[in-house]
Protein backbone atom coordinates (compact mmCIF):
# COMPACT_ATOMS: atom_id res chain seq x y z
CA UNK A 1 0.00 0.00 0.00
CA UNK A 2 2.78 2.44 0.95
CA UNK A 3 4.72 1.47 -2.38
CA UNK A 4 1.83 2.68 -4.14
CA UNK A 5 1.02 6.15 -2.27
CA UNK A 6 4.75 6.59 -2.78
CA UNK A 7 4.92 5.91 -6.77
CA UNK A 8 1.37 7.86 -7.03
CA UNK A 9 3.50 10.93 -5.19
CA UNK A 10 6.69 10.57 -7.02
CA UNK A 11 4.49 10.50 -10.48
CA UNK A 12 2.20 13.81 -9.44
CA UNK A 13 5.75 15.56 -8.46
CA UNK A 14 6.53 14.75 -11.72
CA UNK A 15 3.63 15.48 -13.64
CA UNK A 16 4.27 19.08 -11.90
CA UNK A 17 7.96 19.04 -12.64
CA UNK A 18 6.58 19.18 -16.40
CA UNK A 19 3.59 21.63 -16.40
CA UNK A 20 6.12 23.89 -14.59
CA UNK A 21 9.09 23.17 -17.13
CA UNK A 22 6.22 23.50 -20.19
CA UNK A 23 4.77 27.00 -18.85
CA UNK A 24 7.36 29.28 -17.70
CA UNK A 25 8.71 31.73 -20.08
CA UNK A 26 11.82 31.20 -21.37
CA UNK A 27 14.50 33.76 -20.20
CA UNK A 28 17.23 35.88 -22.07
CA UNK A 29 20.50 36.19 -20.04
CA UNK A 30 22.48 39.24 -20.82
CA UNK A 31 26.49 39.09 -20.04
CA UNK A 32 27.13 42.48 -20.91
CA UNK A 33 25.09 45.96 -20.90
CA UNK A 34 27.83 47.46 -23.81
CA UNK A 35 26.11 50.58 -25.17
CA UNK A 36 22.61 50.13 -23.07
CA UNK A 37 21.26 52.88 -21.60
CA UNK A 38 20.96 52.64 -17.63
CA UNK A 39 18.55 54.72 -15.64
CA UNK A 40 19.33 54.99 -11.81
CA UNK A 41 17.07 56.88 -9.46
CA UNK A 42 18.78 57.78 -6.51
CA UNK A 43 21.85 57.19 -8.16
CA UNK A 44 24.28 59.84 -6.00
CA UNK A 45 25.01 57.43 -3.13
CA UNK A 46 23.90 54.37 -1.28
CA UNK A 47 22.81 51.66 -3.42
CA UNK A 48 21.74 53.84 -6.67
CA UNK A 49 25.44 54.45 -6.91
CA UNK A 50 26.48 51.00 -6.49
CA UNK A 51 24.17 49.77 -9.18
CA UNK A 52 25.06 52.42 -11.35
CA UNK A 53 28.93 51.65 -10.86
CA UNK A 54 28.15 47.97 -11.93
CA UNK A 55 26.05 49.48 -14.76
CA UNK A 56 29.09 50.96 -16.26
CA UNK A 57 31.68 47.82 -15.14
CA UNK A 58 29.37 46.53 -17.80
CA UNK A 59 29.82 48.76 -20.66
CA UNK A 60 26.20 50.69 -20.17
CA UNK A 61 26.10 54.52 -20.69
CA UNK A 62 24.58 55.58 -17.18
CA UNK A 63 22.60 58.09 -16.11
CA UNK A 64 21.87 58.97 -12.23
CA UNK A 65 18.77 60.85 -11.41
CA UNK A 66 18.98 62.85 -7.55
CA UNK A 67 18.14 65.83 -6.19
CA UNK A 68 21.52 67.26 -4.91
CA UNK A 69 24.01 68.53 -8.03
CA UNK A 70 27.07 68.84 -5.70
CA UNK A 71 26.39 64.77 -4.55
CA UNK A 72 25.46 63.62 -8.23
CA UNK A 73 29.13 65.50 -9.83
CA UNK A 74 30.88 63.32 -7.36
CA UNK A 75 28.96 60.45 -8.01
CA UNK A 76 29.09 60.73 -11.89
CA UNK A 77 33.54 61.14 -11.17
CA UNK A 78 33.23 57.69 -9.47
CA UNK A 79 31.05 56.16 -11.72
CA UNK A 80 33.37 57.22 -15.17
CA UNK A 81 36.55 55.45 -13.29
CA UNK A 82 35.13 52.30 -13.38
CA UNK A 83 33.82 52.56 -16.67
CA UNK A 84 34.82 49.26 -19.17
CA UNK A 85 35.58 51.70 -21.82
CA UNK A 86 36.03 55.27 -20.58
CA UNK A 87 36.35 56.33 -24.54
CA UNK A 88 33.20 55.36 -25.47
CA UNK A 89 30.71 55.28 -22.79
CA UNK A 90 28.86 58.37 -21.63
CA UNK A 91 28.53 58.87 -17.79
CA UNK A 92 26.23 61.70 -16.67
CA UNK A 93 23.47 63.30 -14.62
CA UNK A 94 19.62 64.84 -14.64
CA UNK A 95 18.59 66.77 -11.05
CA UNK A 96 15.38 65.70 -10.64
CA UNK A 97 13.11 64.94 -7.60
CA UNK A 98 11.13 61.99 -8.31
CA UNK A 99 8.40 62.86 -5.64
CA UNK A 100 7.70 66.18 -8.44
CA UNK A 101 4.48 65.83 -10.47
CA UNK A 102 4.06 62.91 -13.14
CA UNK A 103 4.65 65.89 -16.16
CA UNK A 104 7.62 66.81 -14.83
CA UNK A 105 9.16 63.44 -14.24
CA UNK A 106 7.97 62.43 -17.92
CA UNK A 107 9.77 65.45 -19.64
CA UNK A 108 12.94 64.75 -17.53
CA UNK A 109 12.96 61.05 -18.71
CA UNK A 110 11.85 61.98 -22.35
CA UNK A 111 15.06 64.85 -22.87
CA UNK A 112 17.32 61.53 -21.50
CA UNK A 113 16.19 59.14 -24.57
CA UNK A 114 16.52 61.73 -27.03
CA UNK A 115 19.84 63.01 -25.75
CA UNK A 116 21.04 59.48 -25.33
CA UNK A 117 18.85 57.23 -26.75
CA UNK A 118 16.16 54.66 -25.50
CA UNK A 119 16.04 53.11 -22.08
CA UNK A 120 17.04 49.65 -21.57
CA UNK A 121 17.08 49.42 -18.12
CA UNK A 122 15.80 51.89 -15.30
CA UNK A 123 16.52 51.04 -11.46
CA UNK A 124 13.93 52.33 -9.03
CA UNK A 125 16.90 53.22 -6.05
CA UNK A 126 15.38 56.30 -4.54
CA UNK A 127 13.69 56.04 -0.92
CA UNK A 128 14.20 56.90 2.36
CA UNK A 129 13.32 55.56 5.83
CA UNK A 130 12.18 57.26 9.20
CA UNK A 131 11.40 55.03 11.80
CA UNK A 132 9.24 55.49 15.08
CA UNK A 133 5.72 54.24 16.71
CA UNK A 134 3.57 55.28 14.30
CA UNK A 135 1.23 57.39 16.12
CA UNK A 136 4.32 59.55 17.33
CA UNK A 137 5.35 60.09 13.27
CA UNK A 138 4.91 63.41 11.46
CA UNK A 139 2.03 63.08 8.84
CA UNK A 140 4.24 65.24 6.37
CA UNK A 141 7.07 62.26 7.18
CA UNK A 142 4.73 59.53 6.30
CA UNK A 143 3.34 61.17 2.83
CA UNK A 144 7.05 61.96 1.84
CA UNK A 145 7.89 58.59 2.55
CA UNK A 146 4.66 57.38 0.14
CA UNK A 147 5.61 59.69 -2.72
CA UNK A 148 8.94 59.18 -2.66
CA UNK A 149 9.14 55.07 -2.35
CA UNK A 150 5.52 54.71 -4.12
CA UNK A 151 5.31 57.25 -6.24
CA UNK A 152 9.07 57.52 -7.11
CA UNK A 153 9.01 54.41 -8.68
CA UNK A 154 5.41 54.55 -9.67
CA UNK A 155 5.82 57.02 -12.14
CA UNK A 156 9.00 56.90 -13.61
CA UNK A 157 8.28 52.95 -14.21
CA UNK A 158 4.67 54.13 -16.28
CA UNK A 159 6.73 56.78 -18.56
CA UNK A 160 9.31 53.60 -19.78
CA UNK A 161 6.60 50.50 -19.88
CA UNK A 162 5.24 51.75 -22.92
CA UNK A 163 8.46 52.16 -25.50
CA UNK A 164 10.06 48.73 -23.65
CA UNK A 165 6.55 47.15 -24.48
CA UNK A 166 6.64 48.24 -28.17
CA UNK A 167 10.53 47.62 -28.59
CA UNK A 168 9.76 44.15 -27.15
CA UNK A 169 13.03 44.66 -24.65
CA UNK A 170 13.83 46.09 -21.52
CA UNK A 171 14.84 45.83 -18.01
CA UNK A 172 12.65 47.51 -14.89
CA UNK A 173 14.56 46.84 -11.35
CA UNK A 174 12.20 48.02 -7.97
CA UNK A 175 14.66 48.23 -4.80
CA UNK A 176 11.80 47.36 -2.12
CA UNK A 177 13.08 46.08 0.96
CA UNK A 178 12.58 43.05 3.67
CA UNK A 179 10.63 45.40 5.32
CA UNK A 180 8.26 44.67 2.51
CA UNK A 181 8.33 40.94 3.34
CA UNK A 182 7.07 41.02 6.88
CA UNK A 183 5.68 44.08 9.41
CA UNK A 184 8.33 45.05 11.88
CA UNK A 185 7.96 47.21 14.91
CA UNK A 186 8.94 51.11 13.90
CA UNK A 187 8.99 50.61 10.02
CA UNK A 188 4.76 51.38 9.70
CA UNK A 189 5.09 53.88 7.98
CA UNK A 190 8.19 52.87 5.34
CA UNK A 191 6.80 49.47 5.61
CA UNK A 192 3.06 50.40 3.74
CA UNK A 193 5.30 52.46 1.64
CA UNK A 194 7.78 49.44 0.46
CA UNK A 195 4.73 46.78 0.33
CA UNK A 196 3.26 49.43 -2.09
CA UNK A 197 6.15 48.98 -4.20
CA UNK A 198 5.97 45.32 -4.28
CA UNK A 199 2.61 45.15 -5.13
CA UNK A 200 2.99 47.18 -8.26
CA UNK A 201 5.75 45.27 -9.22
CA UNK A 202 4.03 42.24 -8.86
CA UNK A 203 1.34 43.04 -10.51
CA UNK A 204 3.38 44.26 -13.52
CA UNK A 205 5.24 40.75 -13.22
CA UNK A 206 2.03 39.59 -15.07
CA UNK A 207 1.35 42.02 -16.89
CA UNK A 208 4.59 41.41 -18.66
CA UNK A 209 3.58 37.75 -19.22
CA UNK A 210 5.07 37.11 -23.09
CA UNK A 211 6.76 39.85 -23.14
CA UNK A 212 10.58 40.05 -23.29
CA UNK A 213 10.53 43.24 -20.92
CA UNK A 214 11.54 41.53 -17.64
CA UNK A 215 11.14 43.40 -13.96
CA UNK A 216 13.37 42.64 -10.69
CA UNK A 217 12.19 43.36 -7.50
CA UNK A 218 15.05 43.75 -4.97
CA UNK A 219 14.43 42.97 -1.25
CA UNK A 220 17.83 44.22 0.56
CA UNK A 221 18.15 44.16 4.58
CA UNK A 222 20.02 46.74 6.45
CA UNK A 223 22.66 48.24 3.96
CA UNK A 224 25.75 50.34 5.56
CA UNK A 225 24.47 53.58 3.30
CA UNK A 226 24.51 57.58 3.90
CA UNK A 227 20.52 56.65 3.99
CA UNK A 228 20.90 53.67 6.74
CA UNK A 229 23.06 56.40 9.06
CA UNK A 230 19.59 58.93 8.95
CA UNK A 231 17.36 55.99 9.43
CA UNK A 232 19.54 54.80 12.28
CA UNK A 233 18.67 58.36 13.92
CA UNK A 234 15.35 57.57 14.23
CA UNK A 235 15.32 54.10 14.84
CA UNK A 236 13.47 53.26 18.17
CA UNK A 237 15.66 50.51 20.22
CA UNK A 238 12.89 47.60 19.41
CA UNK A 239 13.55 48.22 15.79
CA UNK A 240 17.51 48.15 15.86
CA UNK A 241 17.53 44.59 17.93
CA UNK A 242 14.70 43.57 15.26
CA UNK A 243 16.61 44.75 12.54
CA UNK A 244 20.12 43.97 13.54
CA UNK A 245 19.41 40.36 13.41
CA UNK A 246 19.81 40.33 9.92
CA UNK A 247 23.50 41.88 9.63
CA UNK A 248 24.51 44.82 7.45
CA UNK A 249 25.13 44.55 4.13
CA UNK A 250 27.74 46.90 1.63
CA UNK A 251 25.97 48.93 -0.67
CA UNK A 252 28.36 47.13 -3.16
CA UNK A 253 27.53 43.70 -2.47
CA UNK A 254 23.81 44.64 -2.52
CA UNK A 255 24.25 46.74 -5.76
CA UNK A 256 26.42 44.40 -7.68
CA UNK A 257 23.82 41.65 -6.99
CA UNK A 258 21.15 43.41 -8.05
CA UNK A 259 22.55 44.08 -11.45
CA UNK A 260 23.50 40.20 -11.49
CA UNK A 261 20.27 39.26 -10.85
CA UNK A 262 18.37 41.54 -13.67
CA UNK A 263 21.25 40.64 -16.56
CA UNK A 264 19.78 36.86 -15.12
CA UNK A 265 16.09 36.89 -14.89
CA UNK A 266 15.32 36.77 -11.75
CA UNK A 267 11.85 37.96 -10.47
CA UNK A 268 13.34 38.31 -6.77
CA UNK A 269 16.46 39.40 -5.94
CA UNK A 270 17.09 38.58 -2.04
CA UNK A 271 20.18 38.54 0.50
CA UNK A 272 21.21 36.10 3.05
CA UNK A 273 19.30 33.48 4.41
CA UNK A 274 16.60 35.80 6.04
CA UNK A 275 16.29 37.05 2.54
CA UNK A 276 16.07 33.47 0.94
CA UNK A 277 13.90 32.51 3.93
CA UNK A 278 11.58 35.28 3.73
CA UNK A 279 11.06 34.94 -0.02
CA UNK A 280 10.16 30.96 -0.16
CA UNK A 281 7.43 31.96 2.61
CA UNK A 282 6.16 35.26 1.34
CA UNK A 283 6.94 35.11 -2.36
CA UNK A 284 5.06 35.39 -5.16
CA UNK A 285 7.33 34.94 -7.69
CA UNK A 286 7.73 31.90 -10.20
CA UNK A 287 11.26 31.66 -11.48
CA UNK A 288 12.15 27.63 -12.07
CA UNK A 289 10.88 24.46 -11.85
CA UNK A 290 14.03 24.09 -8.88
CA UNK A 291 12.46 27.28 -6.85
CA UNK A 292 9.07 26.13 -7.30
CA UNK A 293 10.09 22.69 -5.66
CA UNK A 294 11.88 24.07 -3.13
CA UNK A 295 9.17 26.26 -1.96
CA UNK A 296 6.99 23.46 -1.88
CA UNK A 297 8.73 20.66 0.12
CA UNK A 298 10.18 23.34 2.79
CA UNK A 299 7.05 25.64 3.76
CA UNK A 300 6.44 23.32 6.55
CA UNK A 301 10.34 23.83 8.06
CA UNK A 302 10.55 27.24 7.32
CA UNK A 303 6.86 28.28 8.86
CA UNK A 304 8.27 26.77 11.76
CA UNK A 305 11.60 28.96 11.73
CA UNK A 306 9.91 31.68 11.00
CA UNK A 307 7.26 31.54 13.83
CA UNK A 308 10.16 31.07 16.45
CA UNK A 309 12.04 34.24 14.96
CA UNK A 310 8.53 36.35 15.16
CA UNK A 311 8.06 34.98 18.95
CA UNK A 312 11.43 36.13 19.33
CA UNK A 313 10.62 39.88 18.00
CA UNK A 314 7.35 40.37 20.06
CA UNK A 315 9.77 39.43 23.11
CA UNK A 316 12.18 42.22 22.34
CA UNK A 317 8.91 44.70 22.02
CA UNK A 318 7.18 43.09 25.48
CA UNK A 319 10.35 43.83 27.21
CA UNK A 320 10.66 47.64 25.21
CA UNK A 321 7.29 48.41 26.89
CA UNK A 322 7.80 47.10 30.10
CA UNK A 323 11.17 49.55 30.48
CA UNK A 324 9.04 52.56 29.34
CA UNK A 325 6.68 51.68 32.04
CA UNK A 326 9.56 51.68 34.65
CA UNK A 327 11.37 54.65 33.26
CA UNK A 328 7.45 56.27 33.62
CA UNK A 329 6.76 55.24 37.46
CA UNK A 330 10.21 56.42 38.59
CA UNK A 331 9.59 59.42 36.69
CA UNK A 332 6.29 60.02 38.44
CA UNK A 333 7.92 58.94 41.89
Amino acid sequence: MLFYIALIVILLVIVMVLILHMSLDKKVVYKTLKNKHVVVTGGSSGIGKATAIEAAKLGANVTIIGRDVTKLKCAVSEIIAQCMDKSTQSIQYAALDVTSEYEVISKCIADLETDIGPIFMLVNCAGTCICGQFEDMKVQDIKMMIDLNYFGTAYTTRYVLKSMKERDEGMIVFVSSEAAFIGIYGYSAYSAAKWAVRGLAESLFMELVGTNVRLTLAFPPDTDTPGFEKEELTKPKETKLISGCGGLQSADNIGKKIIQDAMIGRTYSVFGFSGQMLSILNGGSIDSTLQVLIQVFSMGLLRAIMVSIILSFHKIVKNGLVERKQLEKQKVQ
